[in-house]
Parts: C-alpha cells; structure tokens; sequence
C-alpha cells in the first residue's frame, strides 16, 4: 500500500486531478483495517482500495464530490443492512475514513513523502483529520524519528511546526509500528490525528536464483518486500528474470549474503541449487539469528540434520540458534509446484512480519520437534 504513495506524487507532479482516501479507525469486522488507502482519479480510475464493494463505491462517491469542491471529510460507514448494501458486504462493524479532494496545493509535501520512502528511513504521517479550527483539517506533518528523537522532514501547509504532543504521538506510533487515530486536547482546542507510521521496506535477502528463488522474488516484491537476490550463475542472476529485485549480485554466494546490511528487519531465505550451498551460507549468516528477523532454510529432513549435525560438531553454532531457523521452509499448504512452495514461503515471511499472528504451524516448527529429539539423543 505504500506504493500508493509513489502513484500519488506522479499523479501531483503532472497536474492530474486527485482525491485521496484512507481507512483511520474501525470498530468490528470490517473489509480493512487503519492505514488502507485509495486513489480517485477525476476521469474515475482508482488505486488501491479501502475494503471494496458498496464500502469503496460510498467513498469513492464522496471522495470525488470532495474533489469537485476541494474540500475535505470524515466519512464514517455502519456495515450493516441498515446502509442498504445490495452485495452482501454486510461486515456488521464500522470504519471511519479521512477524504481529501485537495491534495492537489500539496504536490511538493507527498514528493518529500515519497524520497522519504526510498531512504531507509524511520519515522510517521501524521494527519490532522479533525479540529476545532476547521482550518487546521488537512494539515500533515512528516516526522523523523532517528534514536527516539522526533525532527520534521516536512510540512504542509509549508512552515507549520508541530508542537510537543504531536511529535510524542511520533515517537509512540513508530515504537508500536501501527498506524492510530488519536485526539489532542490544547488549553482552548483540540486535534485528531491520524499517524501512521512510515517504515523501511523488510529486506528479503534470497541466496539462489534458481525457480523457486525467481517465484518468491516475485512474490515478495508485491508483498511490499525490498528483495535481493545473490547467484554466482550470470545465467540465472540478471535483470530479465528478476525485473522487480531491488538488487540482482552475482559472485560467491555466502560471501555476498553475509556481506549485505542486517538488521531487524533483514529476512534471509536460502533456496540455493544444492546442499553443499545452502550450509555454506547458513554458516555464514547463523550468528546473526538473534539480529535479523528470519533465516530459513530449504530442505528435507535428512538434508537439514546432516547440516545442524555439521554446524553443533563445528561449533559453529548451538542448538538454541539452530532451533530459531525456519527449516523446512513455508507454512504447510500441502503444496509441490515451484509457485505453491514459493507462496509457502512468501506466506511464512509475511506470518513473521506480522507478529506471528494466525493459526497455521509453519513446517520447521513441525519438523524441528522430531530433530532436536534426534540432536539430543547422540
């Protein structure tokens, strides 16, 4: 969804006639969740989407009547038959969504926004979505945070500083990672801001460019992954089979993977041609288990102990390092094509991203029970 972004800052900088949307607050079940977002153009395309049916053609109805008046609002939607839905998007919850057919005076703010997405950076948009002063409406501030320190990157209207309570919400949502609607109360106003927070894209680092490392490239990319992909095969490591990596390295493949920045939230995934490889590599990046969010490792059981056997005999690693990599790779959908096992793949990345929330056993946490009985036993 922070593509839309982008989308938004082209469509301002070539005049195009504009209405944003965004999903602030929801109550009950509901299509999607804070932070989702839309574009409407005024020749009636759109991008993305702020939870579909009679949902998105209500916003999208009120968005564009914004954008004739250059004005902007909160919508607040009750999913239930009361509204008089006629597709069966009866969720029974409510979202509240923030409007704004003016974005077009603010073409150099949602620029700054967008450089801001491509460097790496930490920090929030915060919106003030309602006041007391209805002048304030509409008003964002791009806000920086580096070591727990708020500093504005950007204003809009340009020149307009927030005070403290804004940039603690700042500093709040960035150390929660959510995106929350909030209300500021002045000695004689009050603000509610909606502040989402902006991210650095999770680093995917794919050791292996054969199939199935070219189907989880794919995936990942639309997954909202930065993704990296390290062959030493020029044949199988270049730009035409992998058009969306953000990188493509070719050379010695442990070496270039463990030479890549790592942080929390780098996610490795080695998916090499061979099993010499894929220990070669994991030797490499194990001592980064704790420091990175995800290491997997693809394999069958015999593949992966005679590994781990290596590594323990080695001590190269230890059992508690070895029992946090995901091997097997995937949550287990029951699949065996090269697309099935790479959404496996693609769907335990984003299961870890999200806080491990879900019901599905990824397969090392299967398969790692009955290994670790074989470990200790020798």
């Amino acid at each position: 969804m922070r593509d839309l972004y982008y989308d938004l800052s082209q469509a301002l900088s070539k005049g195009e006639s504009i209405a944003f949307g965004q999903v602030i607050q929801t109550r009950g079940s509901t299509p999607q969740k804070p932070g989702a977002k839309a574009l409407f153009w005024a020749d009636g395309r759109s991008s993305g989407t702020l939870g579909g049916g009679c949902l998105e053609a209500e916003a999208r109805r009120v968005a564009l009547d914004c954008l004739r008046q250059q004005q902007r609002t909160l919508l607040t939607l009750h999913l239930d038959s009361d509204f008089g839905w006629d597709d069966g998007l009866i969720c029974g919850g409510t979202a509240r969504l923030f409007l704004d057919g003016a974005v077009n005076p603010a073409a150099e703010f949602w620029s700054d926004v967008a450089d801001f997405l491509t460097s790496r950076s930490r920090g929030v948009l915060l919106t003030i979505v309602d006041a007391t002063d209805p002048e304030s409406i509409g008003r964002r501030f791009l806000i920086e945070i580096v070591e727990g320190e708020a500093k504005v990157r950007a204003s809009f209207p340009e020149g307009i500083e927030p005070d403290e309570g804004f940039l603690a919400i700042a500093r709040k949502v960035v150390e929660e990672a959510e995106p929350m609607a909030l209300r500021l109360e002045g000695p004689v106003a009050w603000w509610e801001v909606f502040a989402e927070p902006l991210l650095p894209k999770p680093s995917l680092i794919i050791a292996g460019a054969g199939h199935i490392g070219a189907a989880l490239a794919h995936l990942a990319a639309l997954l909202d992954f930065s993704v990296t992909v390290v062959d030493d095969r020029p044949s199988f490591a270049n730009r035409e089979r992998f058009p969306q990596a953000d990188k493509v390295l070719v050379g010695d493949i442990p070496t270039l993977v463990a030479d890549q920045p790592m942080d929390q939230d780098t996610y490795i995934v080695i998916v090499t041609r061979g099993h010499r490889h894929d220990a070669q590599v994991l030797r490499k990046v194990i001592t980064q288990i704790d420091q990175v969010a995800y290491i997997g490792m693809i394999g069958s059981r015999r593949k992966i102990k005679l590994i781990y056997d290596q590594l323990l005999e080695e001590n190269l690693a230890t059992r508690a390092q070895l029992e946090k990599v995901h091997s097997p790779l995937g949550i287990d959908i029951g699949g065996e094509t090269v697309w099935e096992i790479a959404l496996s793949i693609a769907a335990e990345l984003v299961w870890v991203r999200n806080g491990q929330k879900g019901t599905l056993q990824p397969l090392h946490r299967q398969m790692w029970s009955l290994l670790s009985r074989s470990l200790i036993s020798q």
